[in-house]
């Protein structure tokens, strides 16, 4: 299949039969030339080979650590920790077109080698990955669903939670943050009730700090400039 017919059928929403609805917008403003070009010539170099199913495979420098993000939105954070550690491999999974040609436009600006992307919803693709084939899993600023009624799209979920203790090696982690009321209460009631994550935190008040080493992302300045107050989760994968 050539870029373009990639490109198109990502801009159309003629998605595979097997996965399960996407809640949420594929595009939000128009794309601008730049930015279509960036899907339709570069995208192909950062994808997930579509028939290779060990994450480790993705890469061609052997990682020493493999870190998925779930909604990377611009990319900041997820290109960060690439170019910050090199010697690991990073995937992006991000149904949000804009998103997409964001990140793709940082790592060619910065040469970053070590990461691929997936331009879709994961869930069915985490589900033919391997056990314990992730050293981490980062998923920053989800969005929060805060109504009754869509509570069932919310990332932290028994059918989630199940997949992330599947894949996260005993000792991975799991970073979080949200700046939505009900999302911090929300994750952090549905961690805390599952036995396979330790919340690695020392003295009361330190979820509302956030750690030096975890990259800053427009989201988050946006966040904080108008008043929302973001707060910061790090579990850890234990044996139960």
């Amino acid at each position: 299949m050539s870029k373009k017919r990639d490109y198109e059928i990502l801009t159309q929403n003629n998605f595979r039969e097997d996965f399960s609805p996407f809640y949420g917008r594929r595009k939000g403003r128009r794309l601008s030339n730049a930015a279509k070009c960036l899907l339709e010539e570069k995208l192909s170099v950062y994808a997930i080979p579509d028939k290779t199913h060990n994450p480790i495979e993705f890469f061609s420098h052997n990682p020493e650590k493999i870190f998925l993000e779930i909604g990377f939105g611009g990319g900041e954070h997820l290109a960060t920790e690439a170019k910050n550690h090199p010697k690991n491999g990073y995937i992006g999974a991000e149904p949000f077109l804009n998103g997409v040609s964001s990140l793709l436009r940082i790592c060619e600006d910065n040469r970053i080698k070590n990461l691929r992307i997936w331009p879709e919803d994961i869930r069915h693709r985490m589900s033919i990955w391997p056990n314990d084939c992730l050293d981490g899993v980062f998923i920053m600023f989800p969005d929060p669903w805060p109504k009754t009624r869509h509570v069932e799209r919310r990332i932290i979920n028994e059918d989630n939670l199940a997949q992330l203790t599947r894949l996260i090696k005993i000792g991975g982690q799991l970073r979080m943050a949200s700046d939505h009321p009900c999302a911090k209460n929300w994750i952090l009631a549905g961690i805390l009730e599952n036995s396979n994550f330790d919340w690695l935190i020392e003295h009361p008040g330190e979820w509302n700090t956030k750690p030096e080493s975890w990259p800053e992302t427009r989201y988050m300045r946006k966040a904080v400039a108008e008043g929302r107050k973001p707060a910061w989760f790090n579990f850890k994968r234990v044996v139960v």
